[in-house]
């Protein structure tokens, strides 16, 4: 029985074939060879093509199923196209994040986020605002922005202990996104497993998650995105010529190491010490920043971080700008502008004598207890 390629367009038909379930029939050509050409949209809603010859075309066509035109409410239909239309707004809306968050961002807040963070396709950058430019708004905008794009979907968040439950409660008030909180009677009970793994969107303390019997499980967990706040406290310290890279430098070295996203937030970003500064940079990229002397690059990053300057070319690296730089919409001043006075005093002899007296105190015995401290 040869039956036309219309009796069965817009059908269920079975192909055990190719198929384990029926599958719908979209369309239907002719080939010049006698076969057919059709394509068909599975249960699962997956499109595919294949080819049929006449007797497999009439074989399908013996199980024809008359499924009739399936309607559905307007309601359901324009929540179908809102699907749609937020799915892939972001091509169109290049600050879609900010429509869905409740924060009005500043200019230079949109600067870091949209032109010099999210362009990058390996993100490894070094945020570095004078305090109150809100670089933690910044850091969950990105957040926010990677997430609608799907770009990634685990994050771990590294801060103070006392910034957790902050991080926490801004991401869910004002972007709408459900970060968990991982303390020790969560990360060492066994019963649950691996709790890195089990939560993809993470926030703990730097102290905790440094700590030899959390360390393992959180690193075991892959991370796509990891932002350390106040990371700083993540610098490797030196004592005379060595080095000493603490166990919070050594977390944030293992996690730059594992993720292909890493970001760290820091008002301080340098101490004064080009060479402390450089194994900073390390944890960007330990290949591209191998040292002061062997980066190109380095130098005028290392002036940017002591003392930030107009006109410079923008670093793929960092970014850093002072409360004087920062303007609103309307090109006002966000912070009043400031003036530093050195005032000189003079100690009395008892005065010196204390002071003399602290600082050989410190010089002798602070390096050796902070040479032993796990920090």
């Amino acid at each position: 029985m040869i039956l036309n390629p219309d009796s069965i367009l817009r059908r269920v038909i079975s192909i055990p074939s190719y198929f384990a379930a029926p599958v719908f029939v979209e369309a239907v050509e002719s080939e010049d060879d006698g076969s057919f050409f059709i394509r068909v949209r599975t249960d699962a809603g997956q499109l595919a093509e294949i080819n049929l010859t006449s007797e497999e075309f009439d074989e399908a066509a013996t199980s024809i199923q008359d499924v009739g035109v399936e309607t559905v409410s307007a309601l359901h239909q324009s929540l179908i196209v809102e699907t749609e239309r937020i799915r892939l707004a972001y091509a169109h809306d290049p600050h879609f994040a900010v429509s869905l968050s409740s924060v009005e961002p500043l200019p230079h807040q949109l600067e870091a986020v949209y032109e010099r963070m999210l362009p990058q396709a390996r993100l490894r950058f070094l945020l570095a605002d004078d305090p109150g430019a809100g670089k933690t708004i910044m850091a969950r905008l990105l957040i926010k922005e990677l997430k609608m794009r799907n770009a990634v979907e685990r994050i771990l968040v590294l801060c103070p202990a006392p910034l957790t439950i902050q991080w926490q409660d801004e991401m869910r008030s004002k972007f709408d996104e459900t970060f968990e909180v991982i303390r020790s009677e969560m990360a060492k009970d066994q019963l649950v497993g691996n709790v890195w793994a089990r939560f993809p969107q993470c926030v703990t303390s730097l102290d905790f998650a440094k700590q030899d019997d959390v360390l393992p499980d959180l690193l075991r967990a892959d991370w796509d995105l990891v932002i350390i706040d106040e990371a700083h406290k993540c610098a490797a310290r030196w004592f005379g010529s060595d080095v000493k890279r603490t166990r919070r430098y050594m977390l944030a070295e293992a996690l730059s190491q594992q993720a292909e996203r890493l970001v760290l937030l820091t008002a301080t970003p340098h101490s004064g010490n080009p060479e402390q500064f450089a194994y900073f940079l390390r944890l960007l990229d330990e290949d591209q920043f191998v040292g002061p002397d062997r980066v190109d690059n380095y130098a005028e990053l290392n002036q940017q971080a002591l003392m930030p300057y107009q006109g410079s070319t923008p670093s793929p690296w960092l970014l850093r700008r002072t409360k004087e730089e920062l303007r609103n919409f309307d090109g006002e001043k966000l912070f009043t502008q400031r003036h530093v006075n050195t005032k000189p005093f003079e100690l009395s002899d008892t005065e010196h004598e204390l002071y003399i007296a602290v600082t050989d105190y410190i010089n002798t015995f602070l390096p050796r207890q902070s040479g032993s401290s796990a920090l």
